[in-house]
């Protein structure tokens, strides 16, 4: 199991990028990511039966990274659906959990970019957050049927403008928390909340009252979007 996977995701246009007349520019092929550009002429060369292939348009630049998700359209075979994603991502993330190591999912991207889809998702099609949490709970489940005890405690925080606040405390405090390094358990926030959970809805409680409390404005992208790292 690697320390570290970075996984890039293609996500549909939305109704902004439609009207102006966006064009894919994208390829995905196994783990292999590419680029294209406009070409001076004729029509592309190969690539035939990718993802993303199109006309007027030539490779670029090509990168490999340990999963490549394609995305865009559901009626194509190489649509890659929440589970896939869990599949590949979550299931690591949950063995980590119980085998004692750290572990940590990483959503990074420009506003709109579809991380919140990836991570929350939707009722139909849920994200990594509500999968990773049911696993775990399903497999805690399991050992407590032989007897093993849990603890899960919830903590939500935000970065913005180099400040952490806690989504979770009370509204007068936690603000300007402190990052702090454990010798044995390495970096904590200093006075952060610990919620006690027993199952994904009371973490599901804790992420609309954080959410609440997360600083949020309008951008061309998105109407309400975060404007912070939480």
């Amino acid at each position: 199991m690697a320390s570290l996977k970075v996984a890039v995701r293609v996500r549909p246009f939305n109704q902004r990028e439609n009207e102006l007349g966006a064009k894919l520019i994208v390829q995905m092929d196994g783990k292999k990511t590419r680029l294209l550009k406009p070409k001076v002429a004729g029509l592309l060369n190969g690539g035939a039966n990718l993802p993303g292939t199109g006309s007027g348009l030539e490779p670029w630049n090509d990168f490999t990274f340990d999963h490549s998700y394609w995305s865009v359209d559901e009626s194509d075979g190489h649509f890659t659906p929440q589970e896939r994603v869990f599949e590949d991502l979550g299931t690591e993330i949950v063995d980590c959990a119980f085998q004692g190591y750290n572990a940590c999912v990483f959503a990074y991207g420009q506003t709109g970019s579809g991380k919140t889809f990836t991570m929350m998702g939707t009722a139909e099609a849920q994200g990594l957050i509500p999968r990773i949490c049911r696993s775990l709970f399903g497999r805690m489940k399991l050992g407590q049927e032989e007897g093993v005890g849990y603890k899960t405690q919830c903590s939500y925080l935000e970065i913005y403008n180099e400040r952490v606040k806690d989504l979770l405390g009370p509204s007068s405090a936690g603000h300007g928390l402190r990052v702090r390094e454990h010798r044995t358990l390495g970096p904590y926030v200093e006075n952060l909340s610990q919620h006690p959970v027993s199952d994904y809805g009371e973490i599901q409680n804790c992420m609309v009252q954080g959410n609440n409390q997360r600083t949020t404005a309008s951008t061309n992208m998105n109407d309400t979007s975060s404007r912070s790292h939480a």
